[in-house]
């Protein structure tokens, strides 16, 4: 089953809670599978909307035959501080932020690298590493991940 087919399955449950499904991933373990949903609102998701969903999308993957042919374990989780994107229109609101990025190809002798996202269009990204722009399509990218700059969060908490 395609990851598109999964989402069409576990997105309709998630927005029944008042969550987005914020992406989906698939590992596979020594003996079961993992599917790990995460999910955001927009005060953040809870333990609560976790458990909730993942009660939810037990039964209704259950019911659904065509879903997996063998046994996996369900995760629900919130995206996190370090969050992981999975489409390019979720970094829209994190403009001027740090990234951690992990390239599927290496690119001017590097795969790995920490850049400051500057714009987005549609599948088009924009990146600063160091001083030097950086144009990538988003599928271009294995990993993009939040780099949280714990220095700033510790002073606004204060």
């Amino acid at each position: 089953m395609r990851i598109e087919e999964i989402e069409n399955l576990i997105e309709p449950v998630v927005i029944s809670h008042g969550c987005e499904l914020w992406g989906i991933e698939l590992l596979r373990g020594k003996k079961r599978p993992t599917i790990r949903v995460y999910i955001d609102a927009i005060a953040g998701a809870t333990i609560d909307d976790c458990e909730k969903v993942a009660k939810d999308l037990n039964y209704e993957l259950a019911l659904n035959d065509a879903f997996l042919d063998e046994d996996y374990v369900l995760e629900v989780s919130t995206p996190g501080i370090d969050r992981k994107f999975f489409k390019a229109e979720q970094l829209s609101a994190f403009l001027k932020e740090d990234f951690d990025l992990k390239l599927r190809e290496i690119k001017n002798g590097k795969k790995s690298f920490v850049a400051k996202l500057i714009d987005i269009n549609k599948d088009e990204v924009l990146f600063h590493c160091g001083d030097e722009p950086m144009n990538l399509n988003f599928i271009d990218l294995d990993l993009c991940r939040l780099k949280p700059n714990f220095e700033e969060l510790m002073r606004v908490n204060k």
